[in-house]
């Protein structure tokens, strides 16, 4: 009974699968026919239609050699060419399916779709795919209104603007077009707002191999430009003319992600610290330049944008995978999307929420495609899904993306470029882009449902997992030739856990639009000689149906990707054979590829998080992180400057892989412990302190000051922005520094509190002592009549740091006297008003320091006028001295001096309230001057020259 309803239920299923098959080609056939209304085999002689060699043919047969195949569609149907009458008549009495079909088997199916409903606009974004560039750029060069924007010739691609008639008038007639896409302004897919290296284990990698850092490769940013001024970018910008002249903080971002310098704070330090970086403008949606990208050594590029939901193998995408296979070592990362809600308009997997990556360029086959997790693997509901339009496993890879696959992408990126790095410090050479996959793919942590799925791919990046991966030599580049077999060899101990073996190779790119991408399809067995057994890789249900896409991977062969992988969760001790069969070479007459493999052991445990220079705060809740294959619970402890070890649990679930942890409200030298089975795991020794705030004290023309909080230490650690990164500076026992500007060009300072035995707290934000609106320890004095018979005093301080008491003076016979004393002293404005006599008055302000130092502002003067309207001082005057002359009047007065015989020696005409008049030089004796307002004389008096 049970293999009856078994083979009913086979039965059931094939034909369904057929009937869908069948209801999607039916669908689109009907679209694209010209003539026939229906699908019936034709019997008419071909010569009797007016047989053309420009026209294309819908059939389904075995194709005869003499024609062009154009594109595939579902169900075994060809759209072809015949390069003659006779192949079209023999094609046509074999054919179950024959009839001439329009020019729309061109379109990509978003704009497939959108035809009909056609919206008339000015002018469009078009990507195509052509035979003959130069025949294409000849032809429309005077075309009105068309203007191409970018080419990449190895696939035939042109990105163009063109007026809406173009479309149907010329593009869809010309025979030397093949694929024709809309496309659509790319938008970044959101900023990350949470940053943790430890996710992914950037952090414990940056530990074990602190010269891993990606020092001699560039990563490419590809989206708008990235603040190049940004201090976690100091010396390592490297300027192409590709890039955008609009700069957009979401570029910052990623670029701080993958390859930031951790200048500014830890949180500034990205995955690959030591790369270069340049930037690339996304309004080319195809590859960038070949030659360009290689002189400027650019090895891993980012794409964090989308474009909306495209379910199509299009033009852009074989671009990508044409460029990856003629620079082997190039390595694209695409963010997958955020449109996980959503479900596609078109392609196999309409209607349902799924296959919803944000861009038809993330169909590529040898391009990473990344989505976002939260912090503890979990796929972010708005991450987009695969698989891909034709059922391929995308996403590739997840990694930490709070707000979205952005970040998430741009870890990846970083990781990539450290895998880079590792294989080049071993091989002298950068690795070919089949291996970094192979290792990143293979040493991914398994997430959400187990094995392989089209929510996480082959799971989160793992940065620890796949440097271990390059450092033990567990990978290898090979090839096979078409029909046979390759076999690499590898010894497993006794005592491993989870083996792991993934293959991928770099396929030729494919024809765009596509029914399936994959042209030389490769098989991995892997084989046990000792006990005679041997596994298929897993292989996901591609079906367009959600109950088949969610199913659990099976063992069997892949027909569809180019990645396989292979686990064994409890291999037996001994020789493993990797085979990889060349199945079908649809491209040369041989493949190269990689592959990567990977074991645990048992009792193997390592603290991921924290380990050496990660920063812990008091009172703030950590996420503490641990690989593992001990099962069961363990006793987590902690203690602080090798005091007594404190219990944090006694039951850590180790197979949880974290336990989140408040930190003491204490400052101290930290060290952790994980006891299980009879065993002791200790973190290293790290620091636990506050985040200092730090500050300019004061910024004067020769000297400035920086200081900062106290913290319960003897000491800390200066660190200052050099070329690149920060160096230390000084180390000292005071809470601040005072440094003379002469030959010093440093202006970015920070600091870190040193804890027992050397340890080193959280250095703090570096800040740029120049730019804290602080001035010298006196920024301003200003004396001011204020009523009748009173001065207001106005003095603004640049810093109050160490500052004591302010005495305000004013000028006596006997010099300064003090009038106002403020103490203690905590704004940095103070304003005060004091008694006035009638005439000039003379006041400053005293700054005094707490160590008894003091500052002086410049006197300032108040003239009180009183009942007079005119001073002129001093009377007498020495030779060659300066006359003074006050006035509460300034329109239209003169003063005019004359000497005893009347005659007139200097006229000066007043400008100001306080005028200083320079005199000839004049000999001794008695002269007279007159004040004269609109030519009326106000005062005359005597002037005496001593």
């Amino acid at each position: 009974m049970w293999r009856k309803f078994r083979y009913l239920f086979c039965m059931s299923l094939c034909m369904y699968f057929h009937s869908q098959a069948q209801y999607t080609g039916d669908s689109l056939l009907h679209l694209l026919k010209l003539t026939q209304p229906g699908l019936a085999r034709a019997t008419a002689n071909p010569r009797e239609e007016n047989f053309s060699v420009q026209q294309a043919y819908a059939i389904k047969t075995n194709l005869p050699h003499d024609v062009t195949l154009l594109r595939v569609l579902p169900g075994d149907i060809s759209i072809v060419r015949f390069r003659s009458t006779e192949a079209c008549q023999k094609a046509r009495q074999n054919a179950s399916v024959f009839f001439p079909v329009n020019d729309k088997w061109k379109l990509s199916p978003t704009l497939l779709q959108q035809l009909p409903g056609e919206k008339a606009t000015a002018s469009a974004a078009y990507l195509l795919s052509v035979d003959d560039i130069t025949a294409f750029e000849k032809k429309y060069k005077t075309f009105p209104g068309l203007s191409i924007k970018a080419v990449y010739p190895a696939t035939g691609s042109i990105l163009l603007h063109a007026p809406s008639q173009w479309l149907t008038t010329a593009g869809l007639p010309d025979t030397n077009i093949y694929f024709i896409a809309n496309t659509r302004k790319p938008v970044t897919e959101r900023e990350l707002t949470g940053f943790d290296l430890s996710a992914n284990k950037v952090n414990a990698a940056h530990r074990i191999w602190p010269g891993i850092n990606g020092q001699g490769l560039t990563l490419s940013i590809k989206e708008n430009k990235m603040d190049t001024t940004d201090i976690d970018f100091r010396g390592r910008y490297v300027f192409s003319p590709a890039a955008s002249p609009t700069m957009q903080t979401h570029a910052t971002t990623m670029a701080t992600i993958a390859a930031g310098g951790g200048n500014s704070f830890y949180t500034g330090r990205g995955v690959a610290w030591g790369a270069s970086i340049s930037s690339s403008d996304f309004a080319n949606l195809l590859p960038d330049n070949n030659q360009q990208l290689q002189q400027l050594k650019v090895s891993v590029q980012n794409h964090s944008y989308g474009v909306g939901i495209e379910n199509y193998y299009g033009a852009d995408a074989a671009a990508y995978d044409a460029q990856l296979y003629q620079q082997p070592s190039l390595l694209h990362i695409f963010s997958a999307g955020n449109s996980g809600n959503l479900a596609p308009a078109s392609g196999s997997y309409a209607g349902l929420p799924m296959a919803n990556l944000t861009g038809s360029f993330k169909m590529a086959k040898n391009v990473i495609t990344v989505a976002s997790t939260d912090s503890f693997g979990t796929v972010s509901p708005s991450a987009s899904h695969g698989p891909a339009y034709d059922g391929r496993l995308k996403p590739e890879l997840v990694a930490l993306g709070e707000d979205g696959s952005s970040g998430a992408a741009a870890i990846v990126s970083g990781v990539a470029i450290l895998v880079q790095h590792a294989w080049q410090q071993k091989k002298q050479s950068i690795p070919p882009s089949s291996l970094t996959r192979a290792v990143l793919l293979n040493s991914a942590s398994d997430v959400g449902n187990a094995g392989i799925d089209f929510f996480s791919g082959y799971g989160s990046v793992n940065a620890v997992a796949a440097l271990r991966t390059i450092a033990d030599e567990r990978a290898t580049v090979l090839s096979v030739p078409a029909g046979q077999t390759t076999t690499h060899s590898i010894v497993v101990p006794a005592n491993a856990r989870n083996l792991k073996i993934t293959l991928c190779w770099t396929d030729p790119p494919a024809q765009s639009n596509t029914l399936k991408a994959l042209l030389n399809d490769l098989d991995l067995m892997v084989f046990h000689r000792a006990s005679a057994t041997s596994w298929l890789p897993w292989v996901l249900n591609s079906y367009p149906a959600m109950d088949s896409l969610l199913q659990l991977p099976l063992r069997k062969r892949d027909s569809l990707n180019n990645t396989e992988q292979v686990t064994v969760p409890a291999p037996p001790g001994g020789v493993y054979e990797i085979m990889v069969k060349a199945f079908a070479l649809g491209s040369g007459t041989q493949q190269e590829f990689s592959i990567a493999w990977q074991y645990d052991t048992t009792e193997h445990f390592i603290f991921t998080y924290p380990v050496k220079n990660d920063n812990l705060f008091p009172k703030q809740t950590h996420t503490l992180r641990w690989e593992t294959s001990v099962p069961g619970t363990g006793a987590l402890h902690y203690r602080v400057n090798t005091g007594n070890w404190k219990l944090i649990t006694p039951a850590a679930d180790l197979s949880r892989g974290y336990y989140q942890w408040q930190a003491p409200d204490t400052t101290g030298a930290l060290q952790l412990r994980m006891m299980a089975n009879n065993k002791v795991w200790l973190t290293d020794t790290l620091g636990l302190a506050p985040n200092l705030a730090i500050n300019t004290g004061y910024n004067c023309t020769d000297s400035f000051l920086v200081y900062w909080q106290r913290a319960a230490v003897d000491s800390y650690r200066v660190y200052r922005l050099g070329n690149q990164y920060l160096e230390l500076f000084a180390t000292t026992a005071d809470t601040a520094i005072l440094q003379s500007k002469l030959n010093n060009p440093f202006r970015y300072f920070t600091v870190a509190p040193v804890l027992p035995g050397g340890i080193e707290g959280a250095r703090s934000y570096a800040f740029d002592y120049t730019q804290q609106q602080t001035g010298c320890y006196i920024n301003s004095f200003v004396a001011d009549p204020s009523g009748i018979g009173t001065a207001k005093l106005s003095l603004t301080l640049g810093t109050v740091f160490r500052v004591s008491s302010i005495v305000f003076e004013r000028l006596s016979v006997n010099g300064f006297v003090p009038i106002d004393t403020i103490s203690p002293v905590t704004d940095k404005q103070h304003i005060t008003t004091q008694a006035a006599t009638k005439g000039l008055n003379t006041y400053r302000a005293r700054v005094i320091m707490s160590n008894g130092s003091s500052f002086y502002t410049q006197p300032e003067q108040v003239l009180i006028f009183g009942g007079q309207s005119y001073y002129v001082f001093p009377n007498p005057l020495r030779q060659g001295s300066v006359l003074r002359f006050l006035s509460d009047e300034t329109d239209n007065t003169v003063f005019v001096l004359y000497d005893l015989q009347g005659r007139k020696i200097i006229e000066y005409k007043v400008s100001g309230y306080s005028s200083a008049i320079r005199l000839p030089l004049l000999q001794k004796g008695t002269y007279y001057y007159t004040i004269l307002t609109s030519g009326v004389v106000q005062l005359s008096s005597p002037l005496i020259i001593l």
